[in-house]
């Protein structure tokens, strides 16, 4: 199977997905007991959660080769620890590497072959880990602020197994430490367990030097979530912000379950 037939039945059972999580939520709306603050939801205590995800990333290529794009279903693994008060701990922690790993088991080229030129990459062995505290805790909505740390695997794959190519010093796969600010917000929908959450961090990038120095990413790591009890909801997007050379983005969207 060619890998854009892969890449076009992916996008075929994205929107199948989509319209089975909307019609999810609308059922959890229905179901709904009365809650009467964000407070009574609470989620101390670390928290294991398991998702399935369609993943995409994409690159926007600076023009030493055409842009190129990798899609999968993604599993995904976390934890997350959320209380609900004015000062209260906060942290999620989400790895990357394992789910990664067994999408490029069964998409093309598959794991034992070079990928196509310009291929994109944004991925972590580590884990991204944000950690915060809670700033403004009201009923329905909660601030907190704190700070973020992980590594990233990030580039395109280049014309060449050599990365001392100077036919495409570009095309190149780098890896970094990254660290920065972070804010979580919780919002409750008033009358229902329903939750908004929200996690961005804005990551500086150190460790392996690149070809040119402005090609070394600053990230945007964000996370968007709907959950319901044990059930979520989740948009994540991983944004390389460089000004020149490769731009990798990384998008996820899918269903999981906290346990």
């Amino acid at each position: 199977m060619s890998y854009n037939h892969q890449n076009r039945m992916f996008r075929t059972s994205n929107g199948k997905a989509v319209i089975m999580l909307g019609l999810t939520i609308v059922f959890f709306l229905f179901q709904t007991k009365s809650y009467a603050q964000l407070s009574e939801l609470e989620r101390d205590g670390k928290i294991l959660r398991a998702a399935l995800y369609y993943g995409k990333m994409t690159n926007e290529w600076s023009g030493k080769m055409e842009n190129e794009e990798f899609s999968a279903i993604v599993l995904d693994i976390s934890y997350s620890r959320s209380a609900y008060a004015n000062f209260k701990f906060q942290s999620s922690h989400r790895y990357k590497i394992l789910g990664d790993v067994m999408a490029l088991l069964y998409t093309q080229p598959g794991i034992g072959k070079k990928p196509t030129p310009g291929t994109p990459t944004l991925t972590s062995i580590l884990g991204w880990h944000n950690y915060g505290l809670s700033l403004v805790s009201t009923k329905y909505v909660q601030f907190s602020a704190g700070g973020h740390i992980g590594d990233y695997f990030y580039g395109v794959e280049g014309l060449h197994t050599s990365r001392k190519s100077v036919e495409n010093t570009s095309g190149t796969i780098y890896y970094y430490g990254g660290f920065g600010p972070l804010a979580i917000i919780d919002i409750n929908v008033p009358g229902t367990p329903l939750v908004l959450h929200y996690e961005g961090s804005y990551a500086f990038t150190f460790g392996e030097k690149p070809v040119a120095p402005d090609q070394q990413p600053e990230i945007l790591n964000q996370m968007f979530e709907l959950r319901y009890n044990k059930v979520f909801l989740n948009i994540e997007i991983v944004n390389g912000l460089n000004d020149w050379g490769n731009r990798i983005k990384r998008q996820q969207f899918g269903i999981g379950f906290m346990f």
